[in-house]
């Protein structure tokens, strides 16, 4: 097993260090290959939260779970519980689509929990779709019309680099910006 535990704005103790290790850790059983699992504690003074971050790189896809809570055990709890869900979800969600397409579950995400009864295909609606007329902007005008719109994200094409691209407010009041190479 390949669980890398660090802590940000404060040390980790050997004894949080194992808890997660436990707790989180235990998400490997789902793979039928050793997988590294990447663990941030992270410790925000100012809100007195403390938040979980775990994220598994998978073959080209990433499972990643957040979870904030007062206190840090209770945190990793709740974190290595939505980890558990979410792993089942895409377990089971593989195997209906092979089993459609009649071909049997092969080597991946592995049985790793009582077995659940079968939930009916979660068809994802689209309550919105909207069309954009995109004039060419820079990176920075992107963020002051993202702001005068409100939003929490922004869609724009790139005046230098002339590609679709988008900015987004992240929880701690920073900027991101997402490109594709």
């Amino acid at each position: 097993m390949a669980t890398h535990i660090h802590g940000k704005h404060f040390e980790v103790t050997p004894a949080l260090q194992a808890y997660a290790e436990q707790k989180i850790g235990s998400a490997q059983s789902w793979f039928d290959e050793t997988v590294t699992i990447h663990v941030t504690l992270l410790l925000q003074a100012r809100k007195q939260e403390h938040v979980v971050e775990a994220t598994i790189p998978y073959h080209g896809m990433v499972f990643r779970v957040e979870v904030k809570d007062a206190d840090m055990y209770a945190a990793i709890d709740q974190a290595a519980d939505k980890l558990d869900r979410k792993l089942r979800k895409y377990k089971e969600r593989a195997r209906r689509k092979l089993r459609s397409h009649g071909r049997a579950v092969g080597p991946g995400i592995q049985d790793g929990g009582q077995p659940e009864p079968e939930a009916p295909e979660e068809a994802f609606v689209i309550a919105k779709e909207k069309r954009l007329v995109m004039k060419p902007v820079d990176l920075q005008e992107a963020v002051l019309q993202m702001n005068l719109l409100d939003h929490s994200f922004h869609l724009f094409l790139n005046r230098d680099t002339n590609r679709e691209e988008v900015v987004y407010r992240r929880a701690d009041g920073t900027y991101g910006h997402l490109f594709a190479d």
